[in-house]
């Protein structure tokens, strides 16, 4: 008898307006229609009206509205979607009793909650993951225990970076290869944008893009702060063009409110109003970056522009290390001349830092390509177990591309 092709459902934190988890949805659903037609993919995500601007054929169930099994299989479409930090871990046990004490109502709502998710989990789909990064987590937490089972019941995992695959390792999951960010596919910026600048002869740094975030995660989150507006001001005065940037307008609550109350203009990520190839050109018209944003670092890479990391948390220096020589590492407690320097050394190496990012660009293409390939070869295998059988119809429309 005919059954019907697989579904996936991809799941991230997109719609949520954040620039680096927009882009990872444009490229979790360009390697997904590789495999599988478009009428079998959806997205498990928060359903933001502009989602259906970036990718056109988008289809979201929001994780909070579904019922029943929406999918089989669930993709985790890379970015940082498992951690914990020690200002926003979830609550302890004690501390949760007790609040259920004292709030019985919302006890009973998690009572339900907890029936429909073991309801849910009858019909659980097959999960993997791809480009995903892990961490950091605190010690005995919920998250922790949480993502140590999930990874271990995963029958196909590809990770960005080699913090993630340790962790895997040391949680004993099977089928694990280390992979990159997504964001690195092949192809995926000829087709989701236009980034005419990236190739300009420039050897110097005459306009910086400062790429701020809220950190609140961390007590040390919001330190760079002051040290970072004593560099804006330095460079300032050397006749620098500098600008500030966010990724994420609707959740950079603090630093809108900052450059507000002193009259300072800064370029934001709306996709409301803004393409992906709007913005990606708008980047390419600075010589380097000094970013918060991990995915900063990224773009920055992408486009040939040397970059220091701010380590607000352990994934800048991950990228920074990375990166090599296209990137430096402004560390804890974010000392102003530290970062000048940083600047000033690469710009005095601005040539090399460009090269090696090139290097780093094809490089991490190459191991994009081979984590997309791997999991192409799992999509076929599982093809080949649920033996469609096509009775005379052409199978090609669904499987073509994963045999």
């Amino acid at each position: 008898m005919n059954r019907p092709p697989e579904t996936i459902a991809i799941k991230g934190s997109y719609g949520c307006g954040n620039l680096g988890d927009d882009v990872l949805m444009v490229a979790a659903f360009e390697i997904v229609k590789r495999m599988f037609p478009s009428e079998s993919i959806v997205f498990l995500c928060r359903d933001a009206s502009y989602i259906h601007k970036i990718v056109c054929d988008a289809k979201v169930i929001s994780p909070s509205n579904r019922y029943g099994k929406v999918a089989d299989i669930i993709l985790y479409g890379g970015g940082t979607q498992f951690f914990s930090f020690p200002r926003t871990r979830q609550k302890g046990v004690m501390k949760r009793i007790m609040c259920n004490i004292r709030r019985p109502a919302g006890l009973t709502k998690k009572v339900f909650r907890k029936m429909k998710e073991e309801l849910l989990s009858e019909k659980s789909p097959r999960s993997v993951a791809i480009g995903i990064g892990l961490g950091p987590f605190v010690e005995n937490s919920r998250e922790l225990q949480r993502t140590t089972n999930m990874f271990a019941r995963m029958e196909f995992v590809a990770v960005r970076d080699i913090t993630s695959y340790e962790l895997c390792e040391k949680w004993g999951c099977a089928n694990v290869s280390l992979g990159s960010d997504l964001c690195y596919l092949p192809g995926l910026w000829q087709k989701c944008v236009c980034v005419s600048n990236t190739n300009t002869k420039s050897n110097s740094i005459e306009r910086v893009g400062i790429i701020v975030r809220d950190w609140l995660h961390t007590y040390e989150g919001d330190d760079y702060v002051i040290p970072l507006f004593q560099v804006v001001d330095k460079l300032r005065s050397e006749g620098k063009e500098v600008e500030f940037i966010s990724f994420a307008k609707r959740s950079d609550n603090e630093w809108a409110k900052r450059l507000k109350d002193i009259d300072e203009q800064f370029k934001a990520w709306d996709p409301e109003k803004c393409t992906i190839s709007e913005f990606m050109e708008l980047l390419s018209g600075y010589d380097a970056f000094v970013t918060a944003r991990y995915h900063g670092a990224v773009f920055a890479s992408i486009l040939g522009k040397p970059v220091v990391c701010i380590e607000v948390e352990p994934k800048l220096r991950l990228i920074s290390d990375l990166l090599g020589d296209g990137a430096r590492l402004w560390t804890y407690p974010f000392n102003a001349s530290e970062c000048l320097m940083h600047i000033s050394d690469l710009a005095g190496n601005y040539c090399r830092s460009v090269e090696c990012l090139r290097r780093v660009v094809e490089e991490q293409g190459t191991l994009t390509e081979k984590m997309v390939d791997g999991f192409k070869l799992f999509i076929r295998d599982k093809c080949r177990e649920s033996q469609y059988d096509c009775q005379g119809q052409d199978c090609r429309k669904y499987h073509e591309p994963c045999l």
